[in-house]
């Protein structure tokens, strides 16, 4: 019988989910959309929303003892792929070229928060 791995890093506050997870060598962040969490303010431009996120998942990740280099596969959900490209310039800025994580995109017909355009979620490695 194999030992468990999983603890809860950092809790969903009110929502039935966790934000953050170790188990099995992995870190599992869950979606993040860009809604500023001490404003409440979610920004128009998507670009805007996907740099609150990415910065975001790096604070979630730091309580992991990860940063963005640690990050091995990416999700985004877009409401639109007209956002693609902006997104995608705001994406690199955040990750070492050498570092590039695998990463899918898919378009989504709306999100849980209904003022975002983008939703992003990573696993990362875990430090041993």
């Amino acid at each position: 019988m194999t030992e468990k791995t999983k603890t809860i890093v950092v809790k969903g506050g009110n929502f039935p989910f966790s934000k953050v997870v170790k188990a099995g060598g992995a870190i599992y962040v869950s979606g993040v959309v860009g809604r500023d969490d001490a404003t409440q303010e979610i920004p128009f431009s998507a670009a805007d929303q996907a740099r609150i996120a990415l910065t975001k998942i790096q604070n979630l990740l730091s309580q992991a003892n990860a940063d963005m280099d640690d990050v091995v596969k990416a999700t985004i959900f877009l409401t639109d792929m007209r956002y693609f490209a902006d997104v995608n310039t705001v994406y690199r800025s955040f990750f070492s070229d050498d570092q590039m994580p695998a990463r899918s995109c898919v378009a989504v017909s709306s999100l849980p928060d209904p003022e975002a355009k983008v939703e992003i979620e990573v696993i990362a490695e875990a430090s041993l």
